[in-house]
């Protein structure tokens, strides 16, 4: 199966998603830091997004597409879909218990589903990740993060 369907396909989505995320930033008003407002980084990558979604669309043109497709991996696509779902269940618990501890939890189980099989080494790096994360955004940048009914 040929590529150049589907990366044309893919570029026409990326770019209609880049100008619908352009056009929600510019509800974002204010005046912030160095007269940059909070709509200037969603609207700076979406514009990204755009330029990449174009580059791909003319590189399937030009016919630089791959010739030959691999078929879907049923095990790399059931890995894939157990990680989406942890991480849907990571933004719901997030509400619940709050940030730091449903952090905790999502990368221990995450690392653990994924391969890391020693358990002490899982929950010290899922430990000190969580905490750089909250230091930077709650403590340094003082942006509120979800608190749950734990913490």
């Amino acid at each position: 199966m040929y590529s150049k369907p589907i990366d044309i396909g893919v570029g026409i989505f990326l770019s209609l998603l880049s100008i619908a995320i352009y056009t929600y930033a510019e509800q974002y008003v204010g005046i912030g830091v160095n007269r940059y407002g909070p709509n200037f980084f969603p609207q700076a990558l979406s514009a990204l997004l755009f330029i990449a979604s174009i580059a791909l669309i003319v590189q399937a043109l030009k016919g630089n597409a791959l010739k030959n497709l691999e078929s879907i991996n049923k095990k790399g696509f059931i890995r894939t879909s157990v990680t989406l779902v942890i991480a849907v269940s990571y933004l719901y618990l997030m509400q619940v218990i709050g940030f730091y501890i449903s952090t905790v939890m999502f990368l221990f189980v995450t690392m653990r589903y994924l391969g890391q099989r020693n358990n002490l080494v899982t929950f010290f790096i899922s430990l000190a990740i969580a905490s750089v994360v909250y230091g930077i955004f709650s403590m340094f940048l003082k942006i509120p993060l979800p608190e749950g009914m734990l913490y």
